[in-house]
């Protein structure tokens, strides 16, 4: 590495450093997708044509993130030249779960309030599409608001108590409920019958994590039918049972898993996939249930959810994620990764610009795991507007 001249302060050291190591790894990242200069401004037809499938061509993400109040204020055409300005083959579009940013006929999918009859999602997918990129629609299956838990309160995760989990005036829904048969798989087609996505990604797919059993009447009958035993009341790593309640919930993870590839290669084709956000590290994946082995057997794609560094680890731990995931999921296979370009991390400013050389060389240290970039804004306008900068370069 240079090392800095007299006289040269940390900053410009850093942003000099971040600018050669991009210029390298993009080199070799142009030369693995296999495209000349200025053909990826679209997926190459990996949304619309030719034989190799959208998941193993589309290796340049974007997300912008849609809230309640962008309706109003999503000015798509700006967006569309950044798609172009970076490069960006495939977009994750926000559409249903908590809220449904389309005018879904579905009983309880809400829509915000600013949207109206708009069909924000429905006409950024119809852009993307007209501009060669893949559609991925995101879901945020774990909650719904009061008038959902009212009509089916048997449909949603009760603590030892028998108190719905609950927050922000949201309601937890239970994995081994209709909700996840019947109602998601529902959402699901009606996106796809209504845009016709290349797949549907969603960030909060597995429900509660271990350290908050749900004892609703599903999960207590459910368990007791395939163990004989009820639901564990304490941790207890030394009880069969609890193992057994253990090895039963992953389980039900990948039947989720594979319940809503069946539904949406059925409603869009034999490449039109069901991908839920996962974690690179194990720990963390398995008090979720996620079974990072068996996940990762199951999907032609990872969507990753590793947005930045944490206090505890350096730029390499980046690299070290793809090293890991592509030793389970193999070397042939994509691995995406959301990348902040807002500060992310302690604390976390949701709409405020992250260093360049911070989230530069994030980007840079995946891409020498075998990691694809996949910028992320929270929101569709902001004040901080150095944030639309930062992944230019590297995805050029």
């Amino acid at each position: 590495m240079k090392i800095p001249q007299v006289g040269e302060t940390r900053r410009k050291f850093l942003q000099k450093t971040a600018a050669a190591s991009a210029v390298m790894a993009v080199a070799d990242f142009a030369a693995f997708a296999g495209q000349g200069p200025g053909a990826a401004r679209a997926a190459g037809g990996a949304a619309s044509s030719g034989q190799t499938p959208w998941y193993r061509r589309t290796l340049r993400w974007g997300q912008t993130n849609i809230t309640e109040i962008d309706p109003e204020r999503y000015d798509i055409p700006w967006w569309r030249q950044h798609w172009k300005r970076t490069r960006t083959q495939g977009v994750i579009i926000n559409a249903g779960g908590i809220f449904a940013y389309y005018p879904s006929k579905l009983p309880f999918h809400h829509r915000p309030a600013a949207l109206g009859d708009r069909d924000l999602y429905g006409e950024l997918a119809k852009a993307a599409h007209e501009d060669g990129l893949a559609v991925l629609a995101r879901m945020d299956s774990s909650r719904t608001h009061e008038d959902f838990y009212r009509a089916h309160p048997d449909w949603f995760a009760v603590d030892g108590n028998g108190r719905v989990y609950s927050g922000g005036g949201l309601y937890t829904t239970c994995v081994n409920s209709p909700y996840y048969d019947e109602y998601i798989p529902s959402v699901l087609r009606e996106i796809i019958e209504r845009s016709h996505p290349e797949g549907l990604t969603d960030n909060s797919w597995s429900g509660l994590d271990r350290e908050s059993p749900c004892y609703c009447e599903n999960c207590k009958k459910k368990f007791h039918d395939k163990s004989g035993h009820d639901i564990p009341a304490a941790r207890n790593w030394d009880d069969p049972a609890y193992r057994q309640w253990i090895d039963w919930n992953y389980a039900r993870r990948i039947e989720i898993w594979d319940l809503f590839n069946k539904v949406t290669r059925e409603a869009g084709g034999p490449n039109c996939l069901w991908l839920g956000m996962n974690g690179a590290g194990i720990s963390a994946q398995a008090r979720s249930f996620r079974d990072s082995r068996a996940i990762f057997e199951h999907s032609e794609i990872i969507m990753l959810d590793s947005q930045s560094r944490s206090d505890a680890t350096g730029f390499q731990a980046n690299g070290e994620a793809g090293k890991l995931v592509h030793g389970l999921l193999g070397w042939d296979k994509t691995i995406s990764e959301s990348m902040a370009m807002y500060q992310m991390g302690r604390p976390t400013f949701r709409l405020s610009s992250k260093p360049a050389p911070e989230a530069r060389l994030w980007m840079i240290a995946g891409f020498a795991g075998g990691i694809q970039p996949w910028w992320h804004h929270v929101a569709a306008y902001h004040e901080d507007r150095r944030m639309y900068r930062t992944a230019e370069p590297v995805m050029r």
